[in-house]
């Protein structure tokens, strides 16, 4: 089989802050919701957080990283259909960690986020037989 893909158009450029206590993954799940948001995805993120919650390569369950914690990066697609993130975070000495960003991963003092929203192509998360995950899909 072929290897899926799409063209689009960089439509818009969309500056976020995220303010302090604001769950990370939520809060743009949430902003992409109620901005019928097609495709997007994260061009630039700076920022820490209280606590990162992080699920690692083949694990089921994500493990919670005590703070304080600079995001060193923050990366994912993501639409009002479902999004897909991955974090990095560095603690106090420096020792950086990062997976999958999941929900519980609060904001310290401020996130500062530039959003690449597409046009063109719609972003979908769709169940794939093949590796029994919701992966990503477009039209």
């Amino acid at each position: 089989e072929p290897t899926l893909s799409a063209r689009a158009n960089v439509a818009q450029v969309v500056v976020l802050r995220l303010v302090p206590g604001d769950d990370v993954r939520g809060a743009l799940d949430k902003w992409a919701v109620e901005n019928s948001l097609k495709a997007g995805s994260v061009v630039s993120a700076v920022g820490s957080l209280n606590q990162a919650s992080i699920r690692f390569a083949d694990q089921k369950a994500a493990v919670l990283v005590a703070g304080p914690l600079e995001i060193v990066s923050l990366s994912g697609l993501f639409s009002s259909t479902g999004s897909h993130f991955h974090v990095s975070v560095a603690d106090k000495d420096g020792k950086t960690i990062g997976g999958h960003l999941a929900e519980g991963s609060t904001v310290r003092t401020t996130l500062e986020l530039v959003i690449g929203v597409y046009g063109g192509v719609e972003f979908l998360r769709q169940n794939d037989p093949r590796t029994g995950y919701k992966e990503l899909f477009f039209k």
